[in-house]
């Protein structure tokens, strides 16, 4: 039921019979907010006798307990919280003062280190029976019973529960779970006015990735794990009782598989669906992946709309009525790839491929900058579904196999390193390493220079590119696929006037083109020009030999380039400049790499307890070592990064047998 509804309902059903009740639920903070709310107090329920508290956050259990004092009837209480209470002795001492209570249910979590409640000395409860789930700590009993002289039945679960975690950090040979207490400081930036409850930063913490349920179909992994440990027991008993044994194993086994078949495994406790749920239903905030990193932000809803509506002010962009530009533009592509159809350039199979059919606008929204002050936001355009995303990646893939490279370019970190061990250093030399970063890249990217530039390189002097289409046919293609971009953001409709989209999978093949393109001016170059140059679409790695006023100087100069471009530069701190995720040292004669890892790095990965399939997670630890081998350049530093690994595979709920394999 919505706010609203039950605001209705409360009017019209619950106020009029108030005096009449003698039972009532309430399973979520907004009733709860209602009915113990002034004016509307519980107090006018007189004839209210069992209560139930389902899911309830723990911001609301002082003002909850104040009015159940007051209620004159009430004799049944069931309280279920959702998070943890800061101080369960007050929270039982208020608790034992309801005046008419005989029976009482509580669940909830509270931290260990609580002071031991105080023996009673004049304030004696009603409570008759007694059910408590939480951590209970039995030094206590003795004075907690004191406060209980009717007391006839008393069950506590709290030492199950830990017995049951004992019993599987001991198989387990290791902490259960994600270490979230940890982890939780990166994980999660709040700067909203939302004050987010114990459950839901645990949920929270379980990162963007995470699947939360899933269906069993393939077994083949849990019957392989129990034929390798029964056979573990053939050297230690009788063959006939090693044939009965597994005779059980397997019954047991199959009976489990049966009834476990296509079922739905969640993964989640109800507290964290409950709370799920809530942060799902609350319209003031917006939850969002950081632009860096694993990490979530959470922003107000008007925090988040003006950052995006400041953006949208800017000269690339322009506001539109309505849907009627979009429109036309997508009949224009129909029609164009219809008349290739109709010319032979393309067979049926290419026209169905890159026309549009009941395409969607292209959504704008924006990834919060956690490592940077004031959490700016990146603009961000999905073209999935968009009426130009097929063409885009269908050109996208073509122009990638046909580019020719520079040879300052470098795919990834792997063929950095690779081209780092390359570079011999002269002793008697003094070497000085930087980096150079493009800003707003793909925003400022002028489309029409890049599209000219990039038809130039897969078509002169011959044509590298295999596609059909002659070099005018691209050229409207590519405008077509890139310019006047429509997209939405909320319920206005804008047009990208320049620059090209982060989203379209044109943007990074195009923009790192034109960028091929500006650096040939370095040629230009006669003197301070660097040792090395190698670059990875918007960032480059450089050495020089000259001095530092002298690369201060290059830098005035680079910024000339045009009038779009402008490079930050970073210089090396005690002989060491981090470069995509490699760490460059210079030493005398050499250069040595070692990991690195960016202030916005959280050490969240898939989590073990994540409903992915096993050989995904397994995947990853063999990723993730053969990253280590590859990027650190002596034995040291790779002994060093796979300790590193193996805490924060631990730290991500791995068990140690796993990470040991």
């Amino acid at each position: 039921m919505s706010k609203s509804n039950f605001e209705q309902y409360y009017k019209d059903i619950i106020l009029p019979n108030k005096h009449r009740m003698n039972y009532l639920c309430l399973s979520n903070a907004f009733t709860v907010d209602i009915i113990f709310s002034p004016p509307r107090l519980i107090s006018k329920f007189l004839q209210l006798e069992a209560l139930v508290l389902d899911n309830i956050d723990t911001r609301y259990l002082n003002n909850i307990l104040h009015h159940l004092i007051i209620l004159p009837q009430l004799h049944s209480l069931t309280n279920n919280l959702i998070d943890f209470i800061q101080n369960s002795t007050l929270f039982y001492l208020q608790l034992f003062r309801v005046p008419k209570l005989k029976y009482c249910k509580i669940q909830f979590e509270s931290n260990d280190d609580q002071q031991l409640l105080p023996r009673c000395t004049d304030e004696f409860s009603s409570i008759e029976y007694l059910v408590i789930k939480n951590c209970f700590r039995f030094q206590s009993l003795n004075n907690f019973l004191s406060y209980l002289p009717r007391l006839e039945a008393c069950r506590v679960h709290s030492t199950v529960m830990s017995n049951h975690q004992k019993k599987l950090e001991k198989l387990n040979r290791g902490p259960i779970g994600q270490n979230y207490e940890e982890m939780k400081l990166k994980l999660i930036h709040n700067i909203s006015s939302y004050t987010l409850s114990k459950v839901e930063e645990r949920l929270l913490c379980r990162g963007w990735d995470f699947c939360v349920e899933n269906k069993i179909t393939n077994f083949l992994d849990f019957e392989t794990d129990l034929e390798l440990n029964a056979m573990k027991l053939q050297p230690h008993c009788h063959e006939s009782i090693f044939r009965s044994i597994c005779r059980q194993i397997h019954n047991a086994s199959q009976q489990l598989i049966r009834t476990s078949k296509h079922k739905k495994i969640s993964n989640l406790s109800k507290e964290e669906l409950a709370a799920l749920k809530s942060l799902k239903s609350n319209n003031n905030i917006i939850i969002c992946k950081a632009d860096k990193g694993n990490s979530i932000v959470i922003l107000d809803k008007e925090t988040y709309m003006k950052k995006a509506e400041e953006i949208l002010k800017g000269k690339q962009f322009e506001p539109l009525n309505n849907d009627k530009f979009h429109r036309e533009q997508e009949e224009k592509l129909n029609k164009y790839i219809f008349s290739l159809f109709k010319q032979g350039v393309i067979d049926n199979k290419l026209r169905y491929q890159l026309q549009s059919t009941c395409s969607s606008l292209s959504v704008f929204y924006g990834l919060p900058k956690a490592h940077k002050t004031g959490y700016p936001i990146r603009p961000i355009i999905s073209t999935i579904g968009s009426y130009q995303y097929e063409l885009s990646k269908y050109l996208a893939k073509a122009i990638r196999n046909a580019r020719p490279q520079a040879k300052s370019y470098i795919k990834d970190s792997f063929e950095f390193v690779k081209r780092i061990k390359e570079i011999t250093l002269e002793k008697e030399k003094t070497y000085i390493m930087c980096s150079f970063d493009v800003e707003s890249l793909y925003t400022n990217v002028p489309v029409e220079e890049a599209i000219e530039v990039t038809l130039n390189y897969i078509y002169k002097p011959t044509k590298l590119v295999d596609v059909p289409f002659d070099k005018e046919q691209m050229k409207t293609l590519l405008d077509l696929s890139i310019r006047d971009s429509t997209f939405r953001f909320q319920n206005k409709i804008y047009k990208q006037i320049d620059g090209v989209a982060m989203g379209n999978p044109l943007a990074p093949i195009i923009a790192d083109l034109w960028m091929q393109k500006i650096e040939e001016k370095l040629n230009r170059f006669s003197t301070n020009k660097p040792m090395i140059w190698l670059r990875y679409v918007d960032d480059i790695f450089c050495i020089f030999t000259i001095p530092k006023a002298k690369i201060n100087e290059f830098h005035i100069r680079i910024n000339k380039w045009h009038r779009n471009l402008h490079f930050t530069v970073e210089f090396e701190d005690e002989n060491s400049i981090p470069f995509l995720d490699v760490r460059v040292t210079h030493t005398e004669d050499k250069l040595i790499t070692s990991m690195y890892r960016k202030p916005t790095h959280t050490g969240l990965y898939l989590l073990w307890d994540s409903n992915q399939s096993r050989r995904y997670k397994l995947g990853l630890i063999k990723t993730l070592v053969i990253r280590i081998y590859r990027l650190c350049s002596t034995r040291e530093i790779i002994n060093n990064e796979l300790d590193l690994l193996r805490k924060t595979l631990t730290n991500n709920g791995y068990p140690p047998h796993i990470i040991k394999r």
